[in-house]
C-alpha cells in the first residue's frame, strides 16, 4: 500500500468546489436573513417573542458565517498543498536527472 497518492487536479479542484459552496451559502443565507427580517417586521410581531425569535436567528446567522469562514482556509490549504506536492516532485525528478 502506498504511503502517499496525491491526484493534484483533484485537490484542485475540491478547492474550487469549497470556495464555490461557500458562496451559494452565503447566498442563501442572505436571502433566508431577508426573509427573516421581513417576517418580523409585517407577518411575525410581538411583544416579546418576535424579538427574541430576531435575535435568536441573528446569532444563528452570524455562527454560520462565521463558520464559513473555515471553508476558505480549507481551500486553500488544499490549493497550497497540491503546489507543494507538484512542486516537490519536480524537485525531486530534477535531482535525478543525469544519475542513472
Amino acid at each position: 500500500m502506498p504511503n502517499l497518492n496525491v491526484t493534484y487536479q483533484e485537490m484542485d479542484d475540491a478547492s474550487i468546489r469549497l470556495r464555490n459552496g461557500k458562496v451559494d451559502i452565503e447566498a442563501q443565507l442572505v436571502a433566508l436573513k431577508k426573509t427573516v427580517d421581513a417576517l418580523v417586521a409585517g407577518g411575525y410581531v410581538t411583544d416579546q417573542s418576535s424579538v427574541q425569535f430576531q435575535g435568536s436567528y441573528d446569532r444563528f446567522n452570524t455562527g454560520v458565517t462565521n463558520t464559513l469562514a473555515g471553508l476558505d482556509g480549507m481551500a486553500e490549504y488544499l490549493k497550497k498543498a497540491a503546489e507543494v506536492f507538484r512542486t516537490a516532485d519536480a524537485q525531486l525528478a530534477s535531482s535525478l536527472r543525469g544519475q542513472g
